[in-house]
């Protein structure tokens, strides 16, 4: 019986020798004897698992567009021919000269209006608007294909807020356009 209990602590001593043993094995041992696998996010993963063990994930990094989100368009806007120039924020009683250039032949007359923004796109002129300015004129030489249209306008009568320029190729003998016009807006403070 004494025997036994001699052997006890010495089995237990060995237990822990080699455990200790495995331990240090795993965390400094090299991979040689490993085998690892890639996953689908391309980290690298060991079969053989020791205590202590870290691995850093590797991450990819994928090119997602951007969402852009406009509320109204952007100055210069043309359905067919016509680019209005942008125009800055402006000032009640401001006058400035209003421009665009056009693929429209010189000499064509066009119609143009300022009207208070609705929020949708303008699609023609608005004869019932009484708080709104505008007036008709012609197209004149430019340079190439490139004509220019030129307008005086006198902001006097209008209130503050955010207003829509259009312009457009003159409809017959109508206060209307056709199909050719542009765009553009701008705050009046």
């Amino acid at each position: 019986m004494k025997m036994q209990q001699k052997s006890g602590p010495v089995l237990i001593g060995l237990a822990l020798l080699i455990v200790a043993t495995l331990v240090i094995a795993g965390c400094v041992g090299s991979t040689s004897g490993q085998q690892s696998q890639a996953t689908a996010t391309n980290v690298q993963q060991s079969e053989a698992h020791a205590a202590g063990t870290t691995v850093a994930p590797r991450t990819t990094t994928a090119t997602v567009p951007l969402k852009t989100t406009t509320s109204t368009p952007a100055p210069g806007l043309s359905t067919a021919g016509i680019a209005l120039d942008p125009i800055g924020d402006k000032k009640t009683g401001d006058k400035f000269i209003l421009t665009a250039t056009t693929s429209l032949p010189a000499g064509t007359e066009v119609m143009w209006q300022i009207l208070p923004d609705t929020g949708t796109p303008p699609t023609g002129l608005d004869g019932n608007s009484m708080m709104s300015v505008g007036g008709n004129n012609v197209v004149t030489k430019g340079t190439g294909t490139s004509n220019r249209i030129s307008q005086n306008v006198d902001l006097g009568r209008l209130v503050p807020g955010k207003y829509v320029v259009i312009v457009g190729e003159r409809k017959g003998n109508e206060f209307a356009i056709g199909s050719r016009f542009g765009y553009t807006y701008f705050t009046l403070k």
